[in-house]
């Protein structure tokens, strides 16, 4: 890596500036500020920071003054806030943090943290042109949040037209920034590129009114002059036409005329420079510490093994004559396995509801207050990206947490599915994060590890069996292959990234292995290249969810109780591994005192 790099040059320059100059935009404390109050300016600081950076899910959430916005993702930007995490790191470590105790204490360790792996990760700046993702981009950001953002009064309609001409500004930011790779090499490979074009061709449109953005105008809109809004979705529909959909030409032009030329046909990130280096950070400050990425692959492997064992047996127990490769393939092509219109799905996951919350208070002190609903995925989103996932809503707006799911889904992931997305799984976690009282909303809104989340929901899987679900074989086939598929990603992700895999090889591996179909193996081995270690949180986080229940039930006995376990993991907001693990070990300390 050249050390005189433009961008880090840009970084030196910061650095002299910071010596020189102010601190930057950190709210000023007088010197003799108590901890706390420091420690509220701080966490108030980075809240806003998260916010702008992630403002469309900030406004999701209902949080004012963000549904106009877009994410600057400019170079000054860049610089701005990489100044901001140096300033914040150093106030952070000039505290006495001795002052602070209970949820103040866990909110410092929490953003030292953030803080640390933020300012660590400068000495990687290549990787900042690493600006295209399979899971959210320019390509599907607004047609998402269209279906998801609460619009309420006539200045939200406003706001949200304003947001629509944003779009060039956007593009012209992530092309600028991608021009980065282009100079260090550090480019995505051509079937991410190939991916996110697809995304865009997905959804542009010759009429402004069948752009999925123009969504929150057929709704039923109440207290605002039908006059009004009438000439509120005019302006929308001229914005869709001459704003949002040239930006989009645009990018899809510079993708396929300027960057995808120049980009690899394959590029993990043992490819650039120093990027193994990066990987091991990734693992590091992302994922679980102390771990390698050779053991996680090793891990992987061991995994698969045991599992396969697990669904050859389900296969004899339901009669069928032949291997489990044959079962596997079996599952997941006979038609009868699978949903066939999108309202028979939608049927499907509503019903569990019923069935699934009236168990919750056998497992916890307190469920969430906020609703939950189940979506299907746009075909822009498809095009993008087939994976399910999880989006907060808002109890102050009365908006619920959305599953969305892909289309057309087997019948067998129903429970899995259900489960790890809803409840007891992310919206569990993450509505109880935003409902707890006395937290600082940056506990909920600016902390999220994906280790920790996703283990969470991974061990919320595994309560599925206490609560009455994964009795039929199917449904257990299904939870068995969702953790198949999690242990390949290990191998996969790691193949990508540490051992060099062409892309070739890891889909093969993964539809072999995993117990996938074939596009969906493509689908995710082209998330993996774009988004690397992400999916190692899945399997890593949930043995340390159950490595720290088997410690409690061992060092407890008969005074180990699941709801107050339970209540340890996810009522203290989002947090880290590293902090689930001293809350938990203080925990059984104070119950055996």
């Amino acid at each position: 890596m050249n050390p005189l790099s433009p961008h880090m040059a840009r970084i030196v320059l910061s650095l002299a500036l910071l010596l020189t100059l102010a601190v930057p935009a950190l709210h000023a404390q007088p010197r003799d500020a108590s901890p706390q109050a420091q420690l509220k300016a701080l966490l108030d600081d980075d809240l806003t920071a998260s916010r702008r950076r992630f403002p469309t899910f900030a406004a999701i959430r209902g949080i004012p003054g963000y549904l106009k916005l877009l994410p600057d993702m400019s170079l000054a930007e860049l610089d701005r806030e990489r100044a901001r995490e140096r300033a914040a790191l150093g106030r952070l470590k000039r505290m006495d943090a001795r002052a602070l105790h209970g949820q103040e204490r866990i909110s410092y360790e929490l953003l030292l943290d953030k803080m640390e792996r933020a300012v660590e990760r400068q000495q990687f700046p290549d990787a900042d042109a690493l600006v295209f993702s399979t899971l959210g981009g320019p390509q599907n950001m607004l047609p998402r949040a269209a279906e998801l953002t609460p619009l309420r009064k006539e200045q939200d309609y406003r706001d949200y037209v304003t947001r629509i001409r944003a779009m060039p500004r956007y593009v012209d930011q992530v092309i600028e920034r991608s021009k980065l790779g282009m100079k260090s090499g550090w480019m995505s490979p051509r079937p991410v590129l190939d991916r996110i074009v697809a995304a865009i061709d997905a959804h542009m449109v010759s009429e402004a009114d069948k752009s999925p953005l123009m969504v929150p105008f057929t709704r039923k809109i109440a207290g605002i002059p039908e006059q009004r809004i009438g000439v509120i979705a005019a302006d929308a529909r001229r914005a869709v036409m001459d704003d949002y959909q040239p930006a989009l030409k645009r990018f899809r032009e510079f993708i396929q005329a300027e960057y995808r030329p120049k980009a690899p046909e394959l590029a993990g990130l043992g490819a650039y420079p120093g990027g193994d280096r990066y990987y091991e950070y990734l693992i590091r400050s992302n994922i679980i510490r102390g771990v390698s990425a050779k053991e996680i692959h090793e891990i992987g492997v061991a995994e698969i093994r045991r599992l396969r064992g697990e669904i050859g047996e389900i296969a004899k127990a339901v009669g069928f004559q032949g291997s489990t490769d044959q079962f596997i393939e079996h599952v997941r092509t006979d038609p009868k396995f699978f949903f066939d219109s999108d309202a028979e799905e939608l049927a499907a996951f509503r019903a569990m509801q019923p069935r699934m919350d009236p168990q919750l208070p056998n497992l916890f002190h307190a469920v969430p207050r906020m609703p939950y609903a189940v979506r299907i995925m746009s075909p822009s989103e498809v095009a993008s990206s087939k994976a399910a996932n999880y989006q907060i809503g808002s109890l102050e707006l009365g908006t619920p947490g959305y599953f969305t799911a892909a289309p057309r889904e087997a019948k067998w992931r129903l429970e899995t599915l259900f489960i790890h997305e809803l409840v007891p799984g992310h919206h569990m976690q993450g509505a109880r994060a935003a409902e707890i009282k006395g937290l600082h909303p940056w506990r909920s809104q600016a902390v999220f590890n994906v280790a920790y989340g996703e283990g969470w929901a991974l061990y919320a899987e595994t309560l599925g069996y206490k609560l009455g679900f994964f009795t039929d074989p199917y449904q257990r086939y299904g939870n068995l292959q969702a953790q198949l598929f999690r242990a390949a990603r290990l191998v996969v992700d790691t193949g990508i990234h540490h051992y060099g895999w062409s892309r070739d090889k890891a889909i093969e591996y993964m539809t072999g292995q995993g117990g996938v179909d074939h596009d969906f193996s493509v689908s995710e081995v082209d998330r993996y290249f774009s988004n690397p270690a992400q999916a190692l949180g899945y399997l890593m986080g949930l043995r340390k969810f159950l490595e720290l229940r088997a410690r409690a039930e061992k060092a407890l006995g008969a005074r180990f109780n699941a709801k107050d376990f339970h209540a340890v993991c996810i009522d203290n907001g989002s947090i880290t591994l590293a902090v689930l693990e001293k809350l938990v070990d203080d925990w059984i300390a104070g119950v055996r005192s």
